[in-house]
């Protein structure tokens, strides 16, 4: 028995084949002819599709038909998921696809019929629904509807769903929320990014407690008294750092030059100054060698550098300072 059928599967090839070749042989002159041999070559192949056991001759037979109806219904029926698989992506029908991506129990069964969906309200379900977050991602990157990609980012329980959500989303109010309310921090990073309203920066600035979304934030805002609000009081050096370099008035910056605890910080501020007197100031005061040397060179009044020149407890903050009066 088992020979039998050993010798069974070669002829059935050769039967699928030979349809094949069939196909081919056009006749502008017999194009009824070839209508009937590709009638006749997609209903053997169905029924091998459906009748055979084994699973290679299935699969081969799927592949080579071209008739929809019989694809939809092999893609429904078939208890091989690899089967189903050739078969979905053959088919072109949206509501098919569709219905294939709610109810297959196979994930990649359910991916390539997504992969080739394009109505949003569809989509839009799925990436509600499906259990797989690695079809709801495949769903939402297809989505471009603001407040269904809102939706998902603010509801779905996978990050990575909701990041590539976040990442589509160009309504500021939406952004602005998520960036606020989100439990992650690299969501609540890609919303900050795309946000440009310097008051939401500003709050999120203040209140966010990942420092790494408080430097984006940081980075995209404009507005002075807010820049040096932040810093002035924000914990993280980097924050502070950034913020500084983004501050143009000069009574700020002399302020935080002479009172910030890390000399990081005070180096940006003294090199964004250029009033003598607090330049000056700072070079004969600040604990820091390395702050005295920036406030050195940027002073241009010669009586206050030969005064440093003369007194500055380090060689190179001294050298410095004789350097300019020399220039």
């Amino acid at each position: 028995m088992k020979t039998s059928r050993f010798l069974l599967i070669p002829f059935t090839i050769i039967l699928i084949v030979g349809c094949n070749v069939n196909l081919r042989k056009t006749d502008n002159s017999k194009s009824t002819t070839v209508t009937n041999n590709v009638t006749s070559s997609d209903s053997i192949l169905y029924s091998t599709s459906l009748i055979d056991k084994d699973l290679e001759v299935r699969k081969i037979a799927v592949s080579k038909i071209t008739f929809e109806p019989s694809l939809i219904e092999i893609a429904t029926t078939d208890k091989d998921s690899e089967v189903r698989k050739i078969a979905v992506s053959k088919i072109t029908f949206e509501p098919s696809l569709t219905e294939i991506a709610k109810t297959d129990k196979d994930p990649d069964v359910r991916k390539i019929a997504v992969s080739k969906i394009t109505f949003e309200p569809s989509l839009t379900e799925i990436a509600m629904t499906d259990n797989d977050p690695e079809i709801r991602k495949i769903a939402v990157s297809k989505i471009s509807f603001d407040p269904s990609l809102t939706e998902i980012a603010k509801t779905d329980k996978d990050v990575e769903v909701r990041k590539i959500a976040v990442g589509k989303i160009t309504f500021e109010p939406s952004l602005t929320e998520i960036a606020i309310t989100d439990n992650d921090p690299e969501v609540r990073k890609i919303a900050v990014s795309k946000i440009s309203f310097d008051p939401s920066l500003t709050e999120i600035a203040k209140t966010d407690k990942d420092p790494e979304v408080r430097k984006i934030a940081v980075s995209k805002m404009s507005f002075n008294p807010s820049l040096t609000e932040i810093a002035k009081t924000d914990k993280d050096v980097e924050v502070r750092k950034i913020a500084v370099n983004k501050i143009t008035f000069e009574p700020s910056l002399t302020e935080i030059a002479k009172t910030d605890k890390d000399p990081e910080v005070r180096k940006i501020a003294v090199s964004k100054m250029s009033f003598n007197p607090s330049l000056t100031e700072i070079a004969k005061t600040d604990k820091d060698a390395g702050v005295r040397k920036m406030a050195v060179s940027k002073i241009t009044f010669e009586p206050s550098l030969t005064e440093i020149a003369k007194t500055d407890k380090n060689l190179e903050v001294r050298k410095l300072a004789f350097e300019r009066l020399r220039n």
